[in-house]
């Protein structure tokens, strides 16, 4: 687990079988995830957790980001109660345990730590997870996907998907990211965003991921609040997300981010409870759109750099922006995006490309045409694919 994390709060109509919904499952506010198909899902409804999709982790303390707990098998740290997945972490001084490599070990901290590899492993799809998350100062939760290559091709190049992660210290405060060769939190590097939940550690919220080849979007209780969009050109050390991922639920305690202002000892146990997860596909009638932007910079100086989209959320966790290109014979510059239907957006034309900074080449879009703090442009993308409206740089209607 690295740094940061993503959402939706589901909600599902029972319907016929051979309808396209026919494997959701209703819940209490019955609303239905239109436009995609469960494929797999574990509702912990049982009295055990299902060794056919789980592995639980035999972890010693300090196997990654300096982190203080033991993961264990315990059904004192991982079980299922009431309906829900329940990851504990508990105050335990002195104990001793042996990890999966058989190494002995003494701790102060004990957890769990779950995940499907080589049970339930997906290329694209839809990720929903419904949890509580714990409260108190020293915890790092957390819900993400790691590549199933990573005995292969090791971290980060195997990418990392982190859909939830909040610390103890931030409450409320629910981060997401993606972690490639590239684009790390090593280096500074991942994209990341993060969306404040006041009652995150109060009450159960559905974190969602959905996941395409041409972008990342994350959602909680189905809005959204951070997308990246794969500008990587074939590029794995960029963009490694074309392959098979495995999702893994865990609860940590202290740790390089988790522990950053200690760990409070009355907050024990903790627990973060999981009443469900669940992966989608889409379906067949379900497809992405294709939306060409267009800029013309007729009464401007071009930076020898192009002209980039760039601000808001089109291009969020990449200050630079996606690459534009020039029409020939003409002043204009386009771009043709494949996007999520009914998804909106907004964004700024950018003369240069400025990877390192949100300072430098923007466009000051007027009133009439501008939304929000920052006077963004806005896009509702439809169902259907969509070449915009030729506007001019900084203007709200094409060039005179």
């Amino acid at each position: 687990m690295t740094l940061f994390l993503s959402v939706v709060f589901l909600m599902f109509l029972t319907v016929c079988e051979e309808s396209i919904y026919s494997n959701q499952l209703p819940d209490e506010n019955n609303h239905t995830l239109e436009g995609w198909g469960l494929v797999w899902n574990d509702e912990f409804d049982g009295d055990a957790i299902d060794g056919q999709k789980w592995n639980k982790l035999l972890w010693r303390p300090g196997w990654v980001n300096n982190e203080l707990q033991a993961y264990t098998d315990r059904d004192t740290n991982v079980f299922v109660q009431d309906g829900n997945l329940v990851i504990r972490a508990l105050i335990e001084p002195g104990f001793f345990g042996t990890d999966y490599t058989g190494t002995s070990y003494t701790a102060d901290y004990t957890s769990g730590r779950l995940n499907t590899a080589g049970k339930g492993e997906w290329t694209y799809g839809r990720f929903d997870t419904r949890a509580k998350l714990p409260k108190g100062i020293g915890s790092w939760p957390a819900i993400w996907m790691l590549g199933s290559n990573i005995s292969t091709v090791g971290w980060p190049h195997c990418g990392e998907i982190d859909i939830m992660e909040h610390v103890g210290f931030d409450e409320g405060n629910i981060h997401a990211s993606i972690h490639t060769t590239d684009y790390n939190h090593v280096n500074g590097t991942q994209k990341s965003g993060q969306v404040i939940i006041p009652t995150a550690t109060d009450s159960f919220h559905v974190y969602s991921l959905e996941w395409d080849s041409t972008y990342i979007r994350y959602l909680v209780d189905d809005e959204p609040y951070f997308f990246i969009y794969n500008d990587s050109n074939g590029d794995e050390d960029k963009w490694p997300f074309n392959k098979p991922q495995y999702i893994i639920l865990n609860l940590a305690v202290g740790g390089d981010w988790g522990g950053a202002q200690g760990i409070d000892p009355s907050v024990f146990p903790m627990e973060m409870k999981v009443d469900y997860v669940r992966v989608f596909e889409k379906s067949e009638n379900s497809t992405n759109v294709n939306v060409t932007f267009q800029v013309d910079m007729k009464n401007e100086i071009v930076s020898g750099e192009g002209v980039w989209l760039s601000g808001g959320n089109i291009s969020s966790g990449q200050p630079g922006g996606l690459q534009m290109q020039p029409v020939a014979d003409t002043t204009v510059w386009e771009v043709t995006l494949t996007l999520p239907p009914y998804s909106s957006y907004n964004y700024k034309y950018r003369n240069g490309h400025y990877p390192d900074t949100w300072s430098g080449g923007w466009e000051s879009v007027p009133d009439e045409c501008g939304e929000g703090s920052y006077n963004d442009r806005a896009l509702l993308v439809g169902n259907s694919d969509t070449t915009l409206s030729v506007v001019c740089f900084k203007e709200c209607t094409a060039c005179e």
